[in-house]
């Protein structure tokens, strides 16, 4: 991942947020003019979640946003864990954006039926030089194993090149999963990293510095566009001290 990447530090989550929200909306107007649409893949977990809250209060262009989701846990829409019942709480509830806008990894008893369900989705989208879906910006957050969206380390899901969304079951937290794969996360125009917290500090500490070993599966990203991380002080400072 060294090549089309920048970081920056931010003095606390708060400072992050607002910086991630301002930057999301760049994406979006310049998407908007650009191609006269901005696709978007959401992360869950809690350092996006009030960058979507921030978003609440911004003039964008709703028509013309579409959303998705990066990764889904095989629980109901209304279930606390859902990703998709986060994003609609702290954003889809407070702007107009259309409902046909909006395209959730639906969970279906069968977890292979939701998957195909969200393959024909993302068949909507424009595709890359790859034949991959392409998102004008992925969302990610990173966890403290490497993980992003439901890429875990050792997964068999890490292997896979041939669709753009798979499940996978997560030993380690003993459920189901549905996420995309690397060849869509590697297609995206943007991928927007945020990392808050110090739990976050050893391995951002590796992945950003000298480490060569590509034990995460972030570290397994190999994108055709711009990486950007966002990253407090807090998620940081391993990084800075060994720099």
């Amino acid at each position: 991942m060294k090549s089309q990447q920048s970081y920056q530090v931010f003095l606390d989550r708060e400072q992050l947020v607002r910086a991630a929200a301002q930057r999301w909306m760049e994406l979006a107007n310049e998407s908007i003019r650009a191609r006269n649409s901005f696709h978007v893949a959401l992360a869950g977990g809690a350092t996006p979640k009030p960058v979507y809250e921030r978003l609440q209060r911004e003039n964008l262009d709703w028509d013309r946003i579409h959303l998705y989701w990066g990764d889904e846990r095989d629980v109901p829409a209304d279930h606390p864990d859902s990703n998709y019942r986060m994003v609609r709480e702290a954003l889809i509830d407070h702007v107009p954006i259309p409902e046909a806008n909006v395209h959730p990894i639906h969970v279906l008893p069968d977890i292979e039926t939701t998957v195909e369900e969200y393959r024909q989705v993302l068949d909507n989208l424009h595709r890359g030089t790859n034949g991959h879906p392409c998102f004008d910006l992925i969302m990610l957050g990173v966890g403290d194993d490497g993980h992003i969206v439901s890429l875990f380390p050792e997964s068999s899901a890490l292997t896979v090149t041939n669709t753009p969304v798979v499940s996978v079951y997560v030993e380690k937290l003993n459920s189901w999963r549905v996420t995309l794969t690397y060849p869509v996360l590697n297609t995206a125009r943007y991928l927007m990293l945020l990392v808050s917290g110090e739990a976050k500090a050893p391995v951002i500490a590796r992945v950003l510095g000298s480490d060569t070993e590509r034990r995460y599966p972030v570290q397994k990203l190999a994108p055709s566009g711009r990486i950007e991380w966002y990253l407090d002080e807090a998620a940081a400072h391993e990084l800075q001290e060994s720099s």
